[in-house]
């Protein structure tokens, strides 16, 4: 079982979120054992995305080539695609070789007669989710996720194409935000059906972050808002956000590029709102560097949590003055390291900077 064979890992990730101090940051670590191989390619993209049992063998060929360290924890993501909701909400999707896409084809033509939505969980996508998800949970020592719902304003984005629903906030302003709110009502019952299928097989909450916890939660999300500007992301984004944050006992909002900082004081005066993942996107310096740490401040003084994912193990420097200038406290970082001698480093020189 694996709330039983990790006990400890996650009473730490308890910790975390509860922000109680574990003398360190949480250090997600894996690494590829010696000898580790991949698992076959699969035949085609239907058998990649919606055959469960490729899904399924793929993620136990990876736990057994793969080692953990710290508080990495084998996790299979329920993987349909970014946003897949809008697919359960009448919208199409089109297989491509490195993701699901929902916004290939307009569902939403206009908003003179905007069309009606309503989770369907008969929709070819939401079968294949819960027939993938009942495959995992019939595997005792394998830890799922809940699958990519989405951002609700993405989501609409997806429905509508994204150049048009930028003018539409100019042009439509209260037709999109009566829109946004049935995409929402819509989100939280997708979202509360997930949790029930977790929470039947008793195991920890978990998603695409893969940040597990004893209480249901969700990474929010609105990579749509990079294109927007302050006042826009107020009036139509932080509504929904703070409603979906309400609605869950915890949640990080996944910060995706420079254009979001813009909203980051916004997103700190959410209530509730447990941590922000920081992406700094194509283009810019990664997460280590120290352009970056007056947001890392601004966030702890607001006391929420940091999560940093692609950290780099092999530059020890950046992460000793990464660890030394913050309070570990609620500080999250995943590296996907080359080899176990290397996660072992990261490790040891982390908790000796820490003491």
């Amino acid at each position: 079982m694996v709330k039983e064979k990790y006990a400890k890992v996650l009473e730490r990730y308890e910790n975390f979120w509860e922000r109680k101090s574990i003398g360190r940051p949480i250090l997600n670590l894996t690494y590829p054992i010696a000898g580790a191989t991949a698992y076959r390619s699969p035949v085609d993209l239907e058998e990649k995305f919606l055959v469960p049992e490729y899904s399924y063998n793929n993620f136990k060929h990876s736990v057994a080539n793969r080692g953990y360290l710290a508080e990495g924890l084998p996790m299979c993501f329920t993987n349909f695609g970014p946003g897949c909701l809008s697919a359960c909400l009448g919208g199409s999707y089109v297989l491509a070789s490195n993701s699901i896409w929902f916004d290939q084809e307009q569902f939403i033509k206009d908003w003179e007669a905007p069309p009606e939505i309503l989770f369907d969980e008969q929709s070819e996508l939401w079968q294949k989710i819960l027939e993938t998800q009942a495959l995992y949970a019939g595997d005792p020592d394998v830890h799922f996720s809940i699958t990519d719902l989405g951002g609700i304003f993405d989501i609409v984005a997806s429905l509508r194409g994204t150049e048009d629903l930028l003018y539409d906030l100019l042009d439509y302003p209260e037709e999109v935000k009566r829109f946004s709110g049935r995409v929402k009502e819509e989100w939280f019952k997708a979202f509360d059906r997930q949790v029930e299928i977790v929470g039947k097989v008793d195991q920890p909450y978990n998603n695409w972050m893969n940040i597990p916890s004893s209480k249901p939660w969700y990474p929010l999300q609105c990579d749509f808002a990079y294109m927007i500007s302050p006042a826009h992301f107020e009036e139509f984004v932080l509504p929904d956000l703070a409603e979906q944050v309400s609605h869950m006992e915890r949640s990080i909002y996944h910060l995706d590029g420079a254009g979001q900082l813009n909203h980051l004081d916004y997103l700190l005066d959410i209530p509730g709102l447990t941590g922000i993942q920081w992406v700094p996107g194509a283009g810019n310096v990664p997460v280590l560097d120290e352009k970056w740490f007056d947001v890392y401040r601004k966030i702890q003084d607001k006391k929420k949590n940091i999560v940093l994912h692609e950290v780099n193990c092999r530059n020890l420097p950046a992460i000793e003055r990464l660890v030394k200038t913050l309070d570990p406290t609620g500080v999250y970082l995943n590296s996907f390291c080359p080899n176990k001698d290397c996660a072992e480093e990261m490790f040891e020189k982390i908790t000796r900077w820490c003491e």
